[in-house]
């Protein structure tokens, strides 16, 4: 996002503006049309032919003071506290050359791929004050075989010249002093070398910030032993990335920029109707159907990180065997392997901009597919027992935790800063020490389908700072007949709670009958937080819906009008990212038509439970979230706060049906659920544990506590709710500012 800076007026009336000097990279991309993108993940094409640029921009550095002794110094810190992201973006040529780039901002280079020719854009860059920065095959400022920092570095100086005038004096020789300052990274020596494979190329791209190069001693040749060289590498290299991290620690400067997630578990996954569509009837010759569901077969098969051909058919399916040539892999699996190639990179790009961990996964948790679905399906049936929906999700989520590799889950357990999970799986449901990952620890999931919808979300995005005083408004989009028999459990849980919030947060509440209706209420509110209190509903094979008070509506429909989406958005509304349907989830679509965060639901969620949830966050953000600025001196991650929410949640339930139960007496109930709100808002690493050690020595028999508390949870709607998007790019702040030591680190650092 571009913003005008103030400048100040000469004699001559002309403005001069400071500089930015961030720097951002575009690559265009012609093919925006969705009929267009790959076939089994949805990437823009072009994008994957030009992954060797994102590669390369995965190795630059995110502005000009970066790379001077100084930048160095902090280069780590900067990055691994969210401050110096890598920004690209695809774009695509009619909307790149819509916009001339400021000249306050100048530090853009565009990449054109090998198809593109400069002279397509020679307009719009002569249309620029200042000699734009390309990198082409030819034409450009710099063409691909010369490029390098030091040409880098030459460009950006002579855009600063070309800026006199134009731009604060101080300001250019301030930026003409940082690029002459440029000085090559020093190298160091990892110890060790990998072979170069998909699997370790994050982790590979996040050492290489750290300094350390030629860490590949060729190609991954290991595929016939199984997944372990593949894991111990992801090990070895995982290991290398949090080592750095350790070494960097805490500054004072993350009290205010707080870190983001420091592994990623990462899945690359296929739409699940690729499986299902047919080319029989086509073009396409008998043997060539039968290939190509013979490829297919083996791609729905994938267990590890291979692509294993168990019988001899299989195999010659795999290969193109034109008589007097070399084989070449089949048409689909060479498709695939740039698909896999292009969303590694990307992915490689935001560990690059965290110095954080990647953990990929192998293809049996995508399998796990099967045994959610038949969840989902217990968990919609209208009679079911306590007994049997324990046995049933504990089914899935054996299932689920198998197909995670055993040695991964020390890193797991130990991260601190929260976990991104980066995959269409439901990881959430993963076993760690007894509970599922979403109540153990903070975490978010960035969806990788479709393929486009995935590089926007997990691309680095710049920092959102808000406030305190930004959810002085709530806005609650009321979708719900005064004759439902549901609607009135959001105003009485609303004005039961609205005592306690009411001198912070000012509810305002918009009737919505229609599409019309929701884009006004949406367009004329300028706050943090939109709630919607509704029906929602998900058909197989079809795009998700929300239930208005006279239509239903596809949320992916409201990109044609452009609404203005506040940056946190909560559904409480049932299957808004539902567990067995197909990535045309309402979640998805609030994530598509510009939210930050979304909170979806995989299931149908209770009425009762779902509308004291929005009110005690609502709660929360008056009251605790300022109590914790005050009382740890920090500011606070949308992740955080709703990570906490949800672990409350299920505190919440567990101790009630204790008390249901007559198992504890409500004083009882009163003094662990309190032991509990300390433990898991005073960052307890394993907080469940404090309160079943509260519950023992109260007299409680510690199995009996677990077997309560496991039974809570599959009943609970803290493993419906689903936290998505980047909420870690989210800061709450105080209103009063910050600690005179927090804020001199964070702007030395910046």
């Amino acid at each position: 996002m571009i913003k005008k800076i103030h400048g100040q007026t000469t004699d001559s009336g002309n403005a001069l503006y400071d500089l930015f000097g961030k720097i951002t990279y575009v690559i265009p991309v012609e093919d925006g049309d969705p009929y267009e993108a790959s076939l089994l993940q949805g990437f823009a094409r072009s994008l994957m032919y030009n992954v060797g640029i994102v590669q390369l921009i995965n190795t630059l550095p995110s502005d000009i003071l970066e790379l001077t002794p100084e930048g160095q110094e902090i280069l780590l810190p900067r990055r691994m506290s969210g401050q110096a992201p890598v920004i690209w973006r695809g774009q695509s040529p009619r909307a790149l050359k819509s916009m001339v780039t400021p000249p306050f901002f100048p530090f853009l280079v565009l990449f054109l791929g090998r198809e593109d020719n400069v002279e397509t854009y020679r307009d719009w860059i002569d249309a620029h004050t200042f000699p734009l920065t390309v990198v082409a095959e030819k034409g450009g400022t710099i063409t691909y075989k010369e490029f390098s920092l030091a040409k880098l570095k030459e460009a950006f100086l002579n855009i600063c010249d070309a800026l006199d005038g134009q731009i604060k004096s101080d300001a250019l020789e301030m930026a003409r002093r940082n690029l002459k300052s440029w000085r090559e990274p020093a190298e160091r020596d990892l110890g060790y070398k990998v072979g170069g494979h998909n699997t370790v190329a994050p982790n590979l791209s996040a050492l290489y910030v750290a300094g350390f190069r030629d860490s590949i001693s060729g190609s991954f040749d290991k595929f016939d032993e199984g997944i372990a060289p593949y894991v111990e590498a992801i090990v070895q290299t995982t290991r290398s990335v949090l080592t750095e991290r350790e070494r960097i620690g805490e500054r004072v400067a993350n009290q205010y920029f707080r870190k983001p997630p420091s592994i990623s578990l990462f899945s690359p996954a296929i739409y699940p109707h690729f499986h299902e569509i047919s080319i029989a009837g086509g073009a396409f010759s008998p043997e060539e159907n039968k290939r190509f569901i013979a490829v297919r077969r083996i791609l729905r098969r994938q267990d590890g990180y291979a692509f294993d051909a168990i019988t001899k058919s299989q195999a010659k399916a795999l290969w193109d065997a034109t008589e007097g040539e070399e084989p070449r892999p089949h048409a689909i699996m060479f498709e695939r392997a740039a698909e896999l190639r292009l969303g590694t990179e990307c992915v490689g790009t935001l560990s690059a901009s965290e110095v954080s961990a990647v953990i990929r996964l192998p293809n049996a948790v995508n399998r796990t597919f099967g045994q959610v679905r038949q969840f989902a399906q217990h968990y919609h049936a209208k009679r079911t027992t306590d007994r049997k929906r324990r046995e049933e999700f504990g089914k899935v989520s054996r299932a689920i935790t198998a197909s995670v590799p055993e040695e991964f889950f020390e890193f797991i357990e130990e991260a601190e800063d929260g976990i991104r999970l980066i995959t269409d799986a439901h990881l959430e449901w993963m076993n760690v020490r007894g509970l599922p990952l979403c109540v153990q620890k903070n975490i978010t999931r960035v969806p990788v389908t479709p393929g486009n919808f995935f590089i926007e979300q997990v691309l680095p995005k710049e920092n959102l700072h808000l406030t305190t005083s930004n959810f002085e408004e709530i806005l609650i989009l009321s979708a719900l007949r005064h004759d439902d028999p549901i609607s009135k459990f959001f105003a009485i849980a609303i004005a039961t709670f609205e005592p306690k919030f009411r001198d912070k947060i000012r509810i305002r509440t918009e009737r919505i009958r229609n599409e019309e209706d929701l884009v006004a209420a949406l367009n004329s509110y300028n706050g943090s937080l939109v709630i919607f209190d509704g029906h929602g509903g998900h058909a197989k094979d079809k795009p998700a819906e929300l239930q208005l008070l006279e239509e239903s509506i596809d949320i992916w429909q409201l990109q044609r009008k452009q609404p203005r989406i506040p940056p946190i958005v909560v559904l409480s509304a049932c299957d808004t990212h539902a567990a067995d349907r197909n990535h045309a989830s309402t979640a998805n679509g609030f994530l598509a038509i510009g939210a930050r965060t979304v909170l979806g639901s995989v299931f149908p969620i209770d009425a009762r439970d779902a509308s004291a949830f929005v009110a005690r966050l609502i709660y929360r953000i008056a009251k605790f979230v300022p109590a914790f600025h005050k009382e740890f001196n920090q500011s606070l991650t949308w992740m955080e706060i709703m990570g906490g929410m949800i672990q409350m949640q299920l505190l919440t339930d567990f101790c009630m049906r204790l008390e249901s139960k007559g198992l504890i007496d409500h004083e009882t109930y009163v003094a662990v659920h309190l032991a509990g709100n300390m433990a898991i808002n005073g960052g307890d690493k394993w907080p469940y544990e404090t309160v079943i050690m509260e519950l023992s020595e109260r007299g409680i028999d510690e199995k009996q506590a677990w077997y309560e508390l496991r039974s809570a949870m599959v009943n609970s709607t803290a493993i419906s709710y689903l936290q998505m998007g980047c909420p870690e790019t989210i800061i709450v702040h105080p209103d009063e500012g910050f600690r005179d030591e927090a804020q001199a680190e964070a702007d030395a650092n910046q």
